[in-house]
């Protein structure tokens, strides 16, 4: 793997340690603490949808997603990288203070400039049942 490759793959789990840290009820998150991982302006897609995103509208929609989380974990099976992206095959895992869980799987593609920031987050989660 080249150094290049290489490099993005290392930013790419650090975006998801970023994650683990950060996507909780308890976190206390900030636009420069978004800009750590994202570029000023981004493409978000979620399941089909699309959103040009920056940190401000970014930092809203994650405030709103993670007030009942407890926390995100991921486990990947697969990691395809590229010059400018890496696409992991994977499971995510959420709990929540309500003590529900949900189990996905997912493939996650994250494009990033020059810079080391992610332009494009683009995801498809399917969940998966778990057993009762």
């Amino acid at each position: 793997m080249t150094n290049q490759r290489t490099h993005h793959l290392q930013l790419a789990h650090a975006v998801l340690d970023w994650n683990r840290r950060h996507l909780n009820r308890d976190s206390v998150l900030t636009e420069a603490l978004i800009g750590e991982c994202f570029a000023e302006h981004f493409i978000v897609e979620p399941n089909g949808r699309h959103y040009e995103a920056n940190p401000a509208n970014y930092l809203e929609f994650l405030n709103g997603m993670k007030a009942g989380m407890e926390g995100i974990d991921y486990e990947i099976d697969h990691a395809l990288v590229d010059g400018t992206s890496v696409t992991f095959s994977m499971r995510a895992r959420i709990s929540y203070a309500d003590g529900r869980r949900e189990l996905f799987r997912a493939m996650l593609l994250m494009r990033f400039n020059g810079a080391g920031k992610v332009t494009l987050w683009h995801e498809v989660y399917v969940p998966i049942a778990l057993p009762s």
